[in-house]
């Protein structure tokens, strides 16, 4: 991935006001008001994987030494464990900021600047947040969703998690260029390469759009909401539902009012091919 690239990335998430003007279908999902537009980026992003970026993964993941494999996975998750710890810390959650903070402690040290994970075998567990979690805790919704040229799935402000990797990553640290191509294009096959197994789900779907929109909706409320919404989220038409959103105070807020008993809790069911990011922009 060259520079310009990266600088049409950003650009691309900072304008995504901008592509909600050009929406001129009525949607069959009130999340998705541009879906003709996300249909087309959909069809762009398939026929890429489909011509490079599968076949890529496969052959890494067929001739790559399994500790490559492990170690550039390990590298990846301890970069990310960084970003964990601070966007649990802003959520409230310390211990979860506590146990991201200790595994990158201890696996930049003694594991090789993450090449090995010494930290799960210490009893310091993986967590998985995000600065998308963030806004939706303290009261953002999630406004429209967005399939982004050779990114994927995001809702507006879902892009809020890529935006402050691209802006506060290790990326900004290595020099020359060819460095930042190399870290993001390994990047790229790694991520793809754990997705191949559920290739053949999407596959078969009639839609595979809307079941990939679908779930990877159902799964942001689910974890917005650590696996425990306070009710169904609806996908229907724009009177369903009013828009799934958190109340002005947010999660912390609901916490605080919602009834013992949940009524109709959405389990955290949806499958990881749906997930954001470059890990999902070729499923």
């Amino acid at each position: 991935m060259t520079q310009d690239t990266l600088y049409a990335t950003r650009t691309r998430i900072a304008g995504l006001a901008l592509l909600l003007l050009v929406g001129c279908a009525t949607p069959q999902n009130n999340y998705d008001p541009i879906e003709p537009v996300n249909r087309k980026v959909f069809a762009f992003n398939r026929a890429i994987d489909r011509t490079v970026l599968r076949p890529v993964a496969q052959t890494y993941a067929d001739y790559a030494p399994g500790p490559v494999k492990d170690g550039t996975s390990n590298f990846f998750r301890n970069v990310d464990d960084i970003f964990t710890s601070v966007a649990a810390l802003f959520q409230g959650k310390f211990s979860k900021a506590g146990q991201s903070a200790g595994r990158v402690i201890v696996n930049t040290t003694f594991g090789m600047f993450g090449l090995m994970d010494w930290a799960t075998g210490m009893g310091l567990e993986k967590s998985d947040e995000d600065f998308g979690q963030v806004l939706g805790h303290w009261g953002v919704g999630s406004g429209p969703y967005l399939m982004m040229p050779l990114y994927g799935p995001l809702t507006l402000r879902d892009g809020a998690d890529p935006l402050v990797r691209l802006a506060w990553g290790p990326i900004d640290y290595i020099d020359p260029l060819a460095g930042q191509i190399a870290y993001y294009g390994l990047y790229f096959v790694d991520a793809r390469s754990q997705l191949l197994s559920l290739d053949a789900l999407l596959d078969t779907q009639l839609d595979p759009y809307a079941f990939m929109r679908d779930a990877y909706l159902q799964k942001r409320w689910s974890k917005v909401y650590d696996g425990q919404p306070p009710r169904q989220l609806l996908l229907g038409e724009p009177d369903d539902d009013e828009d799934g959103l958190p109340d002005a105070s947010g999660v912390a807020g609901e916490a605080a009012s919602a009834p013992a008993a949940l009524d109709t809790p959405t389990p955290a069911s949806a499958p990881e091919a749906s997930a954001s990011g470059p890990d999902a922009a070729a499923a």
